[in-house]
């Protein structure tokens, strides 16, 4: 039998080498069968694979229940880009941390977050079906969601939070393992970010006042997303919505197509980066992001909408309210920078004049009738925001004095105010309802009143209200070390603040010692 097969009477492929068969021989190429390969058996049996159908079907029925909870509009104006699925960008991974372990105390606060916040002019960029379907969409190892949404996600969970009145044991837990999560996802995020109103909002969420990034004591990371939230801004128009439109310099965001709305919502949120700044510059030194000319930007009608919704009230006081007083701030942030009057009199007098307007502004607003007719969480958080901002610039106003600083001791005006500020937020946290409230308010407000209190102690023994203070140094102390007990990342501010405390108690059973020795 000849050993020249022809290819049609054999099952499996010629690679051209010997035997030779008919068509190998016509093009004198030689071909040679490899030896059949044995298939392995397949592994997978009936029950594996129904446990997968089962898996994926329980998730498409969880992501069918969390889409149907609010249907979304057809076309979403701010979110378009960032509610996609990236199957591009093959770099983008997924959080190394999981959200199983807090799964059942973050169900709520997102809704919380959407139910107590909902204003025209700072709205979430994302549905809130769409940010309630991320959980599945994050164990879906087929789908890659961006790190926008993914940033967004977890900072509106810490708002939520923090916002909700409940209490739960776990918190300090639950924001650290959020500060983790944002914390690796900000370096890839960064890598990708664009001029896009979702990345905007993502920028303001990291280096708001209260933020992701502040809660972790990261204050070079929360400016350096100012940073980026205010270059994006720019890029959008937000800068120059009422300045002439012949003058914008290749901003994206074009004011002739835009309603009024939309420029009210951009006016709204202009002033919020300009207060930011402030902040920032007032609080850790930094230099303005927002420099004199750079902007053209009206104030916005406080409604956005032009609808005076009752609801709404508080967070309209607060703009109007928090925004006279940035003026006042950058006035004199601006006066600093241009060097200290040389004559104390002069200088005293210009100080006298900003202290005059903050106190103005207490008095027209009467910032303490407005907290104690807060009904809501959300609107006795921006009361005491504008109270504590007061505060604190007021204490720092009566410390730049020339006459105040050339004395031995702290005026009393500056030890009174902060006290004031350290006794009204011992009442307010102490409270179960406002049991969580964050380390960010103390960084922006209370650290100061804090330290002003522990000098007066420690430099002025002898006066006689030691026994009041000391009680709300304690506290705030002991208030900071209940945050850092699960977070290792705020152990630095802890130790500072218990080692003022210390002194402030040494000084106590020093001056009782002292008295039972004179009167034994």
């Amino acid at each position: 039998m000849s050993t020249r097969l022809a290819l049609k009477n054999i099952s499996i492929r010629c690679n051209r080498v010997a035997p030779r068969c008919d068509k190998c021989e016509s093009i004198g190429a030689e071909c040679a069968y490899l030896p059949r390969k044995t298939r392995a058996k397949k592994q997978g049996d009936d029950i594996n694979e129904n446990g997968v159908l089962l898996d994926i079907l329980h998730r498409l029925k969880r992501l069918e229940e969390h889409c149907s909870l609010e249907k979304a509009p057809d076309i979403n104006e701010h979110g378009d880009s960032s509610m996609s699925f990236s199957s591009v960008d093959s770099d983008i991974s997924r959080p190394v941390s999981s959200d199983k372990s807090y799964a059942p105390a973050f169900s709520g606060v997102i809704g919380y977050y959407y139910e107590c916040y909902q204003f025209e002019g700072f709205k979430i960029p994302l549905e809130k079906s769409f940010l309630l379907s991320i959980p599945d969409l994050l164990e879906n190892p087929h789908i890659q969601l961006d790190y926008t949404s993914q940033i967004i996600y977890h900072t509106v969970r810490l708002q939520g939070i923090i916002l909700d009145p409940s209490s739960r044991e776990d918190d300090g837990g639950l924001v650290r393992h959020l500060y983790q999560t944002c914390l690796t996802l900000t370096d890839c995020w960064l890598d990708h970010i664009q001029n896009t109103p979702a990345d905007l909002f993502a920028a303001v969420l990291m280096a708001s006042e209260v933020s992701m990034a502040l809660e972790g004591c990261n204050s070079e990371l929360a400016w350096k997303m100012l940073g980026h939230a205010c270059t994006i801004a720019k890029a959008l128009g937000y800068f120059s919505v009422d300045g002439n439109p012949e003058e914008a310099d290749g901003t994206q965001g074009s004011t002739t197509d835009e309603t009024e709305i939309d420029k009210n919502r951009k006016r709204f949120e202009f002033w919020h980066l300009l207060r930011t700044d402030c902040l920032f510059r007032l609080s850790f030194g930094k230099p303005t992001l927002i420099s004199a000319g750079s902007w053209k930007v009206n104030f916005p009608d406080p409604t956005i909408n032009g609808v005076d919704d009752g609801s709404s009230r508080f967070i309209q006081i607060h703009f109007l309210a928090s925004m006279r007083l940035a003026l006042v701030v950058m006035k004199y942030l601006d006066w600093i920078d241009l060097g200290a009057d040389p004559d104390p009199v002069l200088h005293d007098a210009t100080v006298d004049s900003f202290l005059a307007e903050v106190q103005l502004i207490m008095s027209d607003w009467d910032t303490d009738e407005l907290l104690r007719m807060a009904k809501t969480q959300i609107d006795t958080w921006f009361c005491v925001d504008m109270i504590f901002s007061s505060y604190k610039f007021l204490i720092i106003l009566h410390q730049s004095k020339k006459l105040n600083q050339e004395r031995h001791r702290l005026p009393h005006q500056t030890v009174d105010t902060s006290r004031k500020s350290l006794q009204m937020f011992q009442s307010l946290l102490g409270s179960s309802l406002h049991a969580y409230w964050g380390i960010s308010l103390i960084l922006f407000h209370q650290l100061i009143p804090f330290f002003i209190l522990c000098l007066d102690i420690i430099g002025n023994p002898e006066r006689g209200n030691v026994d009041i203070d000391l009680p709300s140094v304690t506290w705030i102390s002991d208030y900071v070390e209940k945050i850092v007990e699960k977070r290792a990342e705020l152990r630095p501010v802890m130790i500072i603040m218990k080692v003022m405390m210390s002194a402030c108690h040494q000084v106590k059973t020093n001056r009782m010692a002292s008295t039972m020795k004179e009167n034994p």
